[in-house]
């Protein structure tokens, strides 16, 4: 019987025959933004004819927005993928953990590229023509130059309003004077949403920006025009 002071370290080393649970990095070392793939195994004699999930555990760099453990699904053999984006440098932890028997520790270091990873933002709003009172919803989605979204990055949304007897965005001249509004993060997909009121009528403009990191380069959205006609 386990004793009940030992430390998580003890318990660990009499509960953890490496053969029963296995768990291997495709790669030791990955660009900053880049995805983590890890690959393991469960011994047949722990899970019998129907394997249940393995947990993830996650030591990730400081600034990380990782959670400590996730979920993976193994095939009937035993077998089983995870994939974690390296969303901070520094060098990442994981380990796999199968009724109460833990795997070797792997580590991957995340290291900057080159270049940062080209970006792309987009930004819609809905409805286009509010009224005074109504509340405007805002999505959109950053990815990276394949397409894949970004996940766990600061979006900041800013705001333009026309000066006096300028409705219309002032295409000929006027200056627009840009305030931020607000940020959001985007969720695991790379998606992002938030809400304004409308408070008064007029024109209003509206745009997100990504600022970039060491991994991604900055963007901006396109920019949209609200207006309020009552």
């Amino acid at each position: 019987m386990q004793p009940a002071c030992a430390t998580l370290e003890e318990f660990k080393e009499t509960t953890n025959p490496t053969a029963l649970v296995t768990l291997e990095e495709l790669t030791d070392e990955v660009i900053i933004g880049d995805k983590i793939t890890l690959t393991g195994r469960i011994d047949h004699s722990l899970y019998g004819t129907n394997p249940s999930d393995v947990v993830i555990l996650i030591s990730a760099p400081p600034g990380s927005h990782a959670d400590a453990f996730m979920l993976a699904k193994p095939a009937s053999n035993g077998t089983f993928r995870y994939n974690q984006i390296a969303d901070v440098g520094g060098d990442w932890g994981f380990e796999a953990l199968y009724t109460g028997v833990y795997s070797e520790k792997v580590s991957v270091q995340a290291i900057p590229g080159n270049e940062p990873k080209k970006t792309a933002l987009t930004l819609s709003g809905w409805p286009t023509f509010p009224k005074t009172g109504d509340y405007v919803t805002f999505k959109g989605r950053l990815t990276d130059s394949e397409g894949k979204g970004i996940p766990n990055k600061v979006i900041t949304y800013q705001l333009a309003s026309s000066p006096v007897g300028c409705l219309g965005g002032c295409a000929f001249g006027g200056i627009l004077e840009w305030r931020e509004a607000g940020s959001i993060s985007t969720d695991m997909n790379g998606e992002y949403s938030f809400g304004l009121p409308v408070v008064e009528k007029g024109s209003v403009q509206i745009e997100s920006v990504f600022a970039g990191d060491d991994g991604y380069s900055p963007s901006s959205s396109r920019t949209l025009k609200i207006t309020v006609y009552e």
